[in-house]
């Protein structure tokens, strides 16, 4: 009875549990559904409140179109009383011509036109004039040239010569808009060969570039030479200042802050076909920017692609539900084009910034893995982020454990005054952890290399040496904190955890389980054979690992197929780019690139840049 009991028990237990996790999976479900329906009632909220933006837009162009048809129907019909005047006038032998209904239709009794003929005309000019282009309002009509005797024009003719004259006016506005729109453009570009600094820790030009072709509708356009222009001068000024790491790290900030604006708000346009078109130029995009062989080769123009402005049936509609209440702008190929050559300036740019960094570093990293065989009194090492040094402590030992920390400060001294122009320039932090990720990934190939290529460098005392170097970059690193360098202190793991092979005491001891398991995990049999064959003691005269653990690497070894390799102990440098587009969007934000923009000083005096005062969602109302 007990038993059955206890049975029973157990089974309202476990009934009980069940029934609690079907309860908390119907609670999760629950919540889900809130928040989707959450979600989807906000999205129709702001898909109703542009829909009524649209709607208020369409009424007042109405309204505009009303008033507008009613000053032409008054103006034309101005003209028409103006022309039959004239005419009567003029009839030869005085005879009055009667023109039909109208003040002056009165004059006389010559055959008349019919008045539902004149009227269809006036109506069909009308209607011409509406599907024309648009002239400046309040143009006065132009009846035309009247001639005396039966040879005299009929109004008819005249008002073709009114629109004749309007589409004059309507060319010479358009060429004035043009010749204003490439004033705009070059002031732009003298604007890109400046420093302008940031805004709200954003860079101006990025965003300044971002507006610009935004309020222009250059995105929209088939053919532009704006872009190639932007890349040209974007180009001389990274390639005049390829070792200025100042210069270097505020076109990064720009050039990936300007990309991730395009990502963000423009899309190929509906039913073109530039998919096709941008794979097969990818590969001369990247050579035509970089691979010149002078400094200003690979900025030219790509395409011979000439013109202004997008066509009036480009324009896309910035409403919709997208987040922030705008649709993302539908971009013709230059636009497209024009976002691939960006991502191929980060690029270049990024590789360039890294090299130079390494090229500073590397000078010290010989006298890094190898300690000096004097002592030194006292060395000076600069403080963080100061050009103030401060006492290092006097040599402890006669092999110069601390001589070498004027190498180490150097290294340190470069790593940091690099993150200091990187956070001055505004560089998204993403980006800094990878490049620092890579640099102490640099580090620790050829430390760790020279470590194994060079016997002296495998002694105990040696070790030692590395180890307490190693100690100040471990604190420079928690100091600078992973949000800029990231993982790069696990990017010395090989090099780490070699050294702690060299110092550890009673190696013989070791078993080969332990040594793989607990003291070097990320070192390959091969490192730890080379290692291990490698090292001696110089101060203490103690042993390496013991014959047994050897016989075991080498049987491992010859096991193993990679053991066939030369230098298989060696490791390689990564030096590809280490993110991707997909992480400049993932990792960068939209904020305060969204609001008011300080206008530069050279463009504060043009009205044509006044939309910069806006902010972006009223401008791109205001583009519309």
């Amino acid at each position: 009875l007990r038993g059955e009991l206890a049975a029973a028990t157990a089974a309202a237990a476990a009934e009980a549990e069940a029934a609690k996790q079907r309860l908390g999976a119907g609670e999760a479900a629950r919540l889900d559904a809130e928040r989707r329906a959450a979600g989807q009632a906000a999205d129709l909220m702001s898909r109703l409140n542009n829909a009524l933006a649209q709607r208020n837009a369409a009424r007042e162009e109405a309204l505009m179109v009303e008033a507008r048809l009613k000053s032409v129907l008054e103006e034309e019909g101005r003209g028409v009383r103006s022309a039959s005047g004239a005419l009567a006038v003029a009839v030869p032998g005085g005879t009055p011509v009667n023109l039909g209904p109208g003040p002056e239709a009165t004059l006389g009794t010559a055959p008349t036109r019919a008045a539902p003929a004149e009227e269809g005309g006036v109506f069909d000019r009308v209607r011409r004039y509406m599907t024309s282009p648009s002239r400046e309002p309040g143009t006065p009509a132009t009846p035309g040239s009247v001639r005396g005797g039966y040879g005299a024009e009929t109004p008819g003719e005249g008002l073709s010569e009114m629109d004749r004259r309007q589409r004059e006016l309507y060319a010479k506005q358009q060429q004035l808009l043009r010749e204003q729109r490439s004033a705009d453009q070059d002031r732009l570009l003298g604007c890109l060969a400046e420093n302008l600094g940031y805004q709200r820790g954003r860079p101006v030009a990025a965003v300044l570039v971002f507006r610009c072709c935004l309020q222009w509708k250059t995105f929209q356009a088939d053919r532009t030479p704006l872009f190639d222009r932007i890349i040209a001068t974007m180009g001389s000024q990274v390639e005049a200042h390829q070792e200025d790491n100042a210069v270097l790290s505020y076109w990064l900030s720009n050039t990936v802050t300007l990309l991730y604006l395009l990502q963000r708000n423009i899309k190929p346009a509906s039913g073109g076909s530039y998919t096709q078109r941008l794979r097969s130029q990818s590969q001369s995009v990247t050579r035509g920017l970089f691979g010149g062989t002078s400094k200003t080769a690979g900025f030219g123009s790509f395409f011979s692609r000439a013109g202004y402005g997008g066509s009036p049936g480009g324009e896309a509609s910035i409403h919709g539900g997208a987040a922030g209440g705008l649709r993302q702008v539908e971009a013709k190929y230059p636009a497209l084009l024009f976002k691939q050559q960006l991502d191929a300036f980060v690029q270049k740019i990024f590789p360039s910034l890294r090299d130079n960094i390494k090229k500073d570093i590397m000078p010290h990293l010989a006298a890094c893995i190898h300690a000096p065989r004097s002592g030194v009194g006292r060395t000076s090492r600069p403080g963080r982020g100061s050009s103030h040094g401060v006492e290092a402590p006097p040599a402890r030992s006669p092999l110069g454990q601390d001589a070498g920390s004027a190498h180490w400060a150097a290294i340190l001294g470069v790593l940091e005054s690099a993150l200091g122009t990187l956070r001055d320039h505004h560089v998204p932090a993403f980006l800094v952890r990878k490049l620092y990720e890579q640099l102490f990934s640099f580090i620790n190939v050829q430390l760790f290399n020279q470590l194994l290529l060079r016997r002296e460098c495998c002694s105990f005392s040696n070790g030692e040496y590395v180890k307490t170097g190693l100690a100040e970059v471990e604190i420079w690193a928690g100091s600078a904190g992973r949000t800029w360098v990231g993982e790069g202190w696990e990017a010395l793991a090989h090099i780490r955890q070699a050294v702690t092979f060299l110092v550890i005491h009673q190696k013989h001891k070791k078993s080969l389980q332990e040594i793989t398991t607990d003291l070097c995990p990320v070192l390959t049999v091969q490192q730890l054979y080379r290692i291990s064959t490698m090292y001696w003691d110089d101060r203490y005269g103690t042993e390496t690992v013991s014959h047994e653990v050897l016989s075991r690497m080498k049987a491992l070894m010859v096991e193993s197929a990679a053991s066939a390799a030369s230098h298989s102990f060696l490791l390689d440098e990564d030096s590809a780019l280490p993110f991707t587009q997909d992480d400049v969007a993932a990792f960068m934000d939209d904020k305060d690139l969204l609001g008011e923009m300080g206008i530069p000083a050279a463009l504060r005096d043009q009205p044509s840049f006044a939309f910069l005062n806006k902010r972006l969602e009223l401008a791109l109302q205001s583009a519309a």
